[in-house]
């Protein structure tokens, strides 16, 4: 469900995309207002329908990313089901896909052809090395792409980053943004535009001053050493008496003087004589000791949602019984998880589709 105030009310997306990326990418678009419709067989393959832990019967990885979602199951692989499935797009702005390069053309609906067919719209590919190139058609995932972006060697560390770098900020965000600024151009006179995107570049771009620094200076990125990346006493997190961690950033000399000034005895301003100090107290303690210093604390997971700050902005809304970050506009309102070919009749029947014959041949389904 979408607002009917957001600034992408009445787009009308047709995502096909499964997993993350596209999905993510998807939930912050119909966060802004636009009717999203996920299209996928009426069998899945979308494993994070059924991906751990199910709360109500439902995964709530899934629930995340496809709330306020409508579903249309549709076999798009058999020539019925692609007419229905043009004719759909006949109706939409945008269609966003994440398969294989080369993946869409091989059942008959190669990318191009479709911004051919369907003047008015919007093909979004995201991939995660692009299109083309020596690496287009090799299988990876985020670690994959954040290592040829040159962020894993930056970072030192083996275990993966807790968050999908590439898959969301280089991917999602970077495809949304591409979405958008192509239906501006779109409503300006430009047509149709097929949209490249990569998760890998997405990802470099996101390193970029850092890469820019290291290669006037010839030389690699310091593992857990730059400025921003553990390198300076005031730039770090630290690990404190109760086994909780807190946030120090006073990088700049006012905040830095006003955190040194604030503690009982002067000390030392190194990491070892910081980890020293932070570990006489409590990761509360020491919040509340160094108020307006650039100072926080490192939130385990389950104190998240009942944080003042997220309460007072209610950044966190009920879905299936769980607390889940509200996407970060003012138009989301987004709870309902769709059930897969839910909205089958709802969006294909008023476009004359013969919804029922494709039932009948096991092309179509949909949840009375």
């Amino acid at each position: 469900m979408t607002r009917p105030d957001g600034p992408l009310t009445g787009l009308r997306i047709v995502d096909v995309s499964r997993l993350l990326p596209g999905p993510f990418c998807s939930w912050y678009l119909s966060s802004l207002g636009a009717e999203v419709i996920r299209l996928e067989p009426p069998r899945s393959s979308d494993y994070t329908w059924n991906l751990p832990p199910l709360v109500q019967g439902r995964s709530v990885f899934f629930a995340a990313v496809n709330r306020g979602k409508k579903s249309v199951a549709l076999d798009v692989r058999q020539t019925a089901g692609r007419e229905a499935f043009h004719t759909l797009l006949g109706s939409a702005d945008v269609l966003l896909e994440g398969f294989k390069p080369g993946s869409m053309a091989a059942i008959g609906l190669a990318p191009k052809d479709l911004v051919e067919r369907h003047g008015h719209l919007v093909v979004c590919s995201l991939s995660g090395y692009g299109q083309t190139g020596p690496l287009a058609l090799e299988p990876g995932h985020d670690l994959n792409y954040l290592g040829i972006a040159g962020i894993v060697a930056a970072d030192g560390r083996p275990a993966p980053h807790p968050v999908q770098i590439a898959d969301l900020a280089g991917g999602a965000l970077t495809a949304a943004l591409s979405i958008c600024a192509a239906l501006v151009g779109r409503d300006r006179g430009a047509g149709s535009r097929l949209l490249d995107v990569s998760m890998a570049e997405g990802a470099m771009a996101l390193l970029a001053p850092h890469l820019a620094s290291a290669q006037a200076e010839q030389r690699a990125l310091r593992p857990q050493g730059e400025m921003l990346t553990g390198g300076l006493a005031n730039y770090r997190s630290y690990r404190c008496s109760d086994d909780r961690w807190i946030t120090v950033g006073p990088i700049e000399p006012k905040f830095w003087g006003h955190l040194l000034g604030q503690l009982d005895e002067p000390v030392e301003p190194t990491v070892e004589s910081i980890t020293a100090l932070f570990a006489t107290a409590t990761r509360d303690e020491w919040v509340a000791k160094l108020q307006a210093c650039c100072v926080g604390p490192a939130l385990e997971a389950p104190e998240v949602p009942a944080h003042p700050q997220h309460v007072a902005r209610g950044a966190f809304e009920d879905v299936i019984g769980v607390p889940m970050a509200r996407a970060p506009f003012p138009w989301a309102t987004s709870t309902e998880v769709p059930a897969l070919g839910a909205h089958t009749r709802a969006i294909l029947g008023p476009l004359g589709v013969d919804v029922d014959a494709l039932i009948t041949a096991g092309l179509a389904k949909e949840i009375a």
